[in-house]
């Protein structure tokens, strides 16, 4: 005859994470600074494995309308995840030689991952683009906006500071992008044209 005490205390832990995976997920696109508060006191480990997911569901929206098969799928999956990887780890670098208070490399990569989640709505939005490719376009520009101003609250949240003190790490990601896709397309034609002409 099995008999309870009463006076024992069952304490029973919860180690999972205390938000799951699509409550952040929707609270991303709809309350993105609660959601990167109440992140902030979870573990690393979760933060990141949400950011995995956040990148890889988002890169699926960033499929060309028509141009959806296994290589393009497999493609733009790793291009996503490695513009991710390398985004982050410079703006983990910039954070350092500005001394910017609450560094923290995986917390940063988990809240920029899941600042890409409006790019998933993409998705059912490009079989409208097989039928008018301007409608994906206008969609496409919304969505970009969107995710950056995400992507800003993200960095402010992850560095517990003010909107404006990250507005320049935000903005020199995509600067540099810019600057590095401008500097390989003058590159690319400037081969093909001097080898053209040198023939």
């Amino acid at each position: 005859m099995n008999v309870e005490n009463p006076n024992i205390n069952y304490n029973i832990s919860n180690d999972g994470p205390k938000i799951g995976f699509l409550e952040a997920f929707y609270g991303v696109l709809f309350s993105p600074k609660k959601v990167f508060e109440d992140l902030f006191n979870e573990d690393t480990f979760t933060v990141v494995v949400y950011g995995i997911l956040a990148v890889l569901l988002s890169s699926l929206g960033k499929l060309e309308p028509g141009n959806v098969g296994i290589l393009n799928i497999f493609g733009i999956e790793i291009i996503g995840v490695l513009s991710w990887f390398f985004v982050g780890i410079l703006i983990f670098f910039l954070s350092t030689v500005f001394k910017t208070p609450n560094s923290n490399l995986g917390r940063l990569l988990g809240f920029t991952g899941l600042s890409s989640i409006p790019f998933l709505l993409l998705a059912p939005v490009s079989l409208i683009g097989n039928l008018n490719s301007f409608v994906y376009s206008v969609c496409e520009i919304f969505v970009s906006i969107w995710s950056f101003i995400l992507f800003w609250i993200a960095l402010a949240k992850s560095f517990q500071l003010e909107g404006w003190r990250v507005l320049l790490m935000a903005i020199v990601p995509f600067l540099l992008g810019i600057f590095l896709f401008t500097f390989l397309i003058a590159n690319l034609f400037g081969a093909f044209f001097s080898g053209m002409f040198l023939k």
